[in-house]
């Protein structure tokens, strides 16, 4: 193989890597309650409800994949800090591909 193929070829590899890295460290930025700061209870319950079903609905893409039973999301309403849940059940087509069949979601007030 050419010498400046190999070069590229490990340089896109390199890449990735660091595109996973760095998706992986926004996904946990994004997650941190001090970064999820609503104005009211109304506003967090209509971005969250989207935001964690969506996040059900992507992890079960693909063949054989099914999200998680439960997500979980901490944020803040004037410097209390909330939890949002959402509680999903799956059901799949031909016994291979999964979809979100009943999404629950609550607020509840974190207690310390």
């Amino acid at each position: 193989m050419n010498d400046w193929i190999k070069l590229l070829k490990d340089r896109v590899g390199v890449a990735k890597i660091q595109l996973r890295e760095a998706e992986d460290n926004l996904s946990v930025a994004e997650a941190l309650p001090e970064n999820n700061i609503f104005e009211s209870i109304e506003e967090a319950e209509g971005k969250l409800y989207n935001k964690l079903r969506d996040k059900a609905h992507n992890d079960c893409e693909g063949a054989h994949n099914c999200g998680a039973r439960e997500y979980i999301q901490l944020f803040y309403v004037n410097k209390t800090l909330y939890k949002a849940v959402a509680t999903v059940e799956y059901n799949r087509h031909d016994k291979t591909y999964y979809y979100v069949e009943n999404f629950d979601f609550k607020i509840e007030e974190v207690t310390v």
